[in-house]
Order: structure tokens, then C-alpha cells, then sequence
């Protein structure tokens, strides 16, 4: 499934929702019944509309020779729109 052109990280999560709804056998990460329900819980705040603090945010696009150099402040702005052929790692902290 792609993203649109005009995409942001709120959108992009949701696609691997979906996805994940989807085909919940394939899914990488275990949706668990009453805890997590989905992806977005886990990295977006809706009522600030922020990716929570405690998530770790390595988003970056390609330059013109495709090396991943195209910094996202996707912290700074959550409706950042997305380089085509990014790169977004997102790690929550689990308070070790």
C-alpha cells in the first residue's frame, strides 16, 4: 500500500494499521487485545497532536544521490509532509 503524495506521520502510521488489521498473522508487532490496539496509540499523542516525548524519531528522505540526508522535523511539526522513499524509525521507550 502506498502513501500519498502529500502524506504525513499520522497518515503513514495509519496505513500500517490498516495493514495490520488487515492481515494480523503477517504483522511484525503483536496487537494485543485490551493493551494496544494499533500503532498510532503508541507513538501519537491526539490530544496535543505530538508524537509523545518518550519516543525516539530517526526521519530521514533521500538527497539527490539517495543517501538518507533530508532531515524530517516531523517533532517539530506533525503535519510534515513526508520525502518520497523515506525513512522513519520510531522507538518508544519502555522506562528501563
Amino acid at each position: 500500500m502506498e502513501l500519498n503524495d502529500n502524506a504525513t506521520i499520522i497518515e503513514a502510521l495509519a496505513t500500517i494499521d490498516k495493514i495490520d488489521m488487515e492481515n494480523p498473522k503477517q504483522s511484525i508487532f503483536p496487537i494485543y487485545e485490551g493493551y494496544i490496539h494499533n500503532y498510532l496509540q503508541l507513538f501519537w499523542n491526539p490530544e496535543d497532536n505530538t508524537i509523545y516525548d518518550d519516543v525516539g524519531l530517526f526521519a530521514y528522505g533521500p538527497d539527490e544521490n539517495g543517501n538518507l540526508r533530508r532531515f524530517m522535523p516531523i517533532r517539530d511539526d506533525i503535519n510534515f509532509i513526508l520525502y518520497p522513499d523515506s525513512v522513519i524509525d520510531l522507538q518508544v521507550d519502555s522506562g528501563c
